[in-house]
C-alpha cells in the first residue's frame, strides 16, 4: 500500500465506511432481488429479479475494488487523506461546557423558530378559512 504508516486512521475509516456500503449494496441490492427470483412466481418476473441481482452483484464488486484502489494505493487520493489527518490534529476540539451551551443555544432557538413558525402557519390558515367562510354568504 502507498505510504500505509501514514494515514493509517483516516485510511481504516474510509475502509469501514466502503466496507458498509458494499455490504448495504450487497444484502439489500443483490440479496434482495434473488430472494424476490426464488420466491417469484412468474418466469418473466424472475428472470428480471435475477438479472437484477446479477447487476447488483457487480456493482458491489466494482464498489469494493474501487474503495481499495482509491484508498489504499492511489496516490493524489492517498495524500489527500494523509493531509486531511494532519489537519484534523490541528484543530482545537471544543472543551465540553462551550459545546454543551452551543448545542443548547441551537435547541433554544430551533424550538422558539418552530413555534413562531407555527403561530404564523395559524393566523394565515384562520385568515384563509376566515375568507373562503365569506365566499359562503356571497
Amino acid at each position: 500500500m502507498y505510504k500505509w504508516p501514514q494515514g493509517r486512521v483516516i485510511r481504516t475509516i474510509g475502509f469501514i465506511l466502503a466496507a458498509l456500503i458494499c455490504a448495504d449494496l450487497a444484502y439489500n441490492g443483490g440479496y434482495g432481488r434473488f430472494a424476490a427470483y426464488q420466491s417469484a412466481t412468474e418466469a418473466a418476473a424472475g428472470t428480471r429479479q435475477l438479472i437484477l441481482a446479477a447487476i447488483f452483484g457487480a456493482l458491489t464488486a466494482a464498489a469494493a475494488l474501487v474503495a481499495v484502489i482509491g484508498i489504499g494505493f492511489h496516490r493524489k487520493a492517498v495524500d489527500f487523506l494523509i493531509e486531511v489527518e494532519q489537519e484534523m490534529t490541528k484543530v482545537e476540539w471544543p472543551k465540553w461546557d462551550s459545546l454543551w451551551r452551543s448545542t443548547l443555544i441551537i435547541a433554544v432557538a430551533v424550538v422558539i423558530l418552530a413555534m413562531v413558525i407555527f403561530g404564523i402557519d395559524g393566523v394565515i390558515l384562520w385568515t384563509l378559512n376566515k375568507l373562503f367562510s365569506l365566499g359562503e354568504y356571497l
